[in-house]
């Protein structure tokens, strides 16, 4: 316990700033980084700050841009309504939430990877080091990419991506090539892979499994198909789906049944519930487009996903949690299998007519354990099926963080109807052509970062 306040205070006097371009101010307290780590238990206790740190705003932010939600009529705080609207500006709190919590987190991460090497640990501490070492790797190639799906010019690997941070120094960086980005990523989730041992199960770490999954989310994106079907099968192979009876304990904390990594929540802890429901208060209901899209009786997630409260109004249930006294405390699923079944299944399609068949059982295994009495499908072509998967991430990753950068990366317009936007009735269709379909660069980084350029269509 000592050596984890140890690191607190480090971290008070060292994280305060909030800025890419700023982190590397010097300290200001008398804390020497070289004596902070010490032993084993030291760097576990930093390791446990860096998980600390780590937020959820690919989750809100897919949630207030997307067709996920709708904003109820008393919703009447104005909380996202910008954003939700595509109105959005560099100098809003929501817009920069992404950038401030991921780039504070790579900074706490690469201060103890500058010292972890040198840490002259006992004999028997060895591979625990090394696998703290490839928990903070894990995590770097985590956040990198969160960044680079909130601020990259777009996806394609020569647009301007994000500046890589793989030092506590790093001056001030400019934009580097998608591309580069996930070449940094691929490597640090290889050498992560290499130094977490597959012993190592607990799922509120980084694991080798949860790395692996890192790595298929990592090739999809790429469009590196076989990759993407050779790490998901990976994965698949080693963790199955959860079964009907076991799906609403997952979302209760009742069940780890599937769940690859998490972020574990205490009752200090945020409540990530608290961004769709205040108290009695709605703030982001789901979409009517989306509880269309599902069969209430026979979808296994229709009400873990949303809760009925009469009169026409709902409420997202999925981070009620389980506890009555701390509702809306719920731990935060980063990975699950059935991403994994997904992936295959839309990489599978991509290759071609080869695909089809087993691209078809992928989406039928995972619809399988989700709808009861569930028929396979059959699909024409691979075309048809790699819509179906699109639509089936759009119901399975519900309010995981996923379904606006889905869209970005296929370069689909969002679409939703007009019961999802009552109070924004503007907010029905964007395209890539249009502003507000992109998130831009928060205006305290252009102020303290020169060579930081703005996204070019709010330059």
């Amino acid at each position: 316990m000592r050596s984890f306040h140890k690191y607190c205070a480090l971290l008070l006097c060292l994280l305060a700033t909030s800025c890419l371009g700023e982190l590397d101010v010097k300290p200001t307290e008398n804390v020497d980084q070289s004596v902070v780590f010490q032993t084993a238990d030291d760097l576990e206790a930093g390791v446990l700050g860096v998980y600390a740190g780590l937020g959820t705003a690919s989750i809100t932010i897919s949630s207030l841009m997307a067709d996920e939600n709708m904003l109820p009529v008393e919703n009447n705080t104005n909380k996202g309504v910008q954003v939700f609207s595509w109105k959005q500006e560099p100098v809003i709190a929501d817009i920069g939430q992404a950038w401030q919590n991921f780039y504070m987190v790579l900074d706490r991460a690469n201060r103890i990877l500058g010292k972890i090497d040198n840490v002259a640990v006992a004999l028997q501490d060895e591979e625990r080091r090394d696998r703290l070492k490839g928990e903070l790797l894990a995590i770097r190639a985590y956040c990198h990419f969160e960044l680079l799906r909130h601020y990259a010019v777009d996806y394609d690997p020569a647009s301007p991506g994000i500046p890589v941070m793989t030092s506590s120094v790093n001056g001030k960086p400019a934009r580097v090539p998608v591309s580069k980005v996930f070449e940094q990523i691929d490597a640090d989730l290889v050498a992560a892979r290499g130094l977490i041992p597959g012993t190592f199960t607990t799922n509120t770490h980084a694991t080798a499994l949860a790395v692996v999954a890192m790595q298929a989310r990592s090739a999809l994106w790429q469009e590196r198909w076989e990759q993407a079907i050779t790490h998901a099968s990976t994965v698949i192979n080693a963790m199955p789906l959860s079964t009907p009876a076991q799906f609403a304990d997952i979302w209760l904390d009742k069940s780890s049944a599937e769940v690859i990594w998490k972020l574990k929540r205490e009752a200090q802890d945020a409540k990530l519930g608290d961004f769709y429901r205040e108290g009695t208060r709605i703030m982001y209901a789901p979409a009517f487009k989306l509880m269309n899209a599902m069969n209430a009786s026979t979808d296994v997630r229709f009400s873990a996903w949303f809760k009925d409260l009469g009169a026409g109004r709902w409420a997202v249930n999925k981070y009620v949690g389980g506890q009555p006294a701390l509702v809306n405390l719920a731990d935060v699923k980063l990975l699950r299998v059935a991403e994994m079944y997904l992936i295959r299944a839309e990489a599978h399609a991509a290759t071609g007519i080869v695909g089809l068949v087993p691209g078809t059982a992928d989406l039928n295994a995972l619809r399988a354990q989700r709808i009861s009495g569930y028929t396979a499908a059959t699909f024409a072509s691979p075309q048809a099926l790699a819509a179906a998967v699109m639509e089936e991430r759009y119901k399975e990753l519900a309010f995981e963080g996923h379904r606006y950068f889905d869209l970005r990366r296929k370069k689909a317009a969002i679409s939703r109807i007009p019961e999802d936007v009552v109070q924004a009735p503007s907010a029905l269709t964007s395209t890539p052509a249009d502003r507000g379909y992109y998130m831009p660069i928060p205006l305290r980084e252009l102020q303290a970062n020169e060579n930081m350029k703005q996204h070019p269509k709010y330059e």
